[in-house]
């Protein structure tokens, strides 16, 4: 058996990691609004799992710390890059400028 083997979108492993990462999402990863999982799943808005190192890229198709919630827009946006929004930044503290 290769390595990959079994590795691909169709195998168990895969159907049990996606399901696990998508009960417990709420928001999307690389946009940070609200994951509606009544949505139509041809929409772009639909849920999907995003793999934050591309399985192209060496990434794991199954490991937990290498999957994310996201929109399936936003995942299909993003393709193969690495680029992810930055996370919010805390509102306390002095602004850079007063008008």
């Amino acid at each position: 058996m290769s390595a990959r083997e079994g590795d691909d979108l169709r195998s168990h492993a895969w159907k049990k990691a996606r399901a696990k990462v998508l009960a417990t999402a709420h928001l999307c990863y690389l946009c940070g609004q609200p994951i509606d999982h009544t949505v139509d799943p041809r929409s772009r808005w639909a849920p999907s799992v995003d793999h934050i190192i591309p399985r192209s890229l060496g990434g794991s198709l199954t490991a937990p710390a290498n999957l994310r919630a996201a929109h399936y827009g936003c995942n299909s946006k993003r393709g193969n890059g690495t680029k992810r929004r930055r996370p919010p930044t805390s509102s306390t503290g002095s602004a850079s400028r007063t008008w």
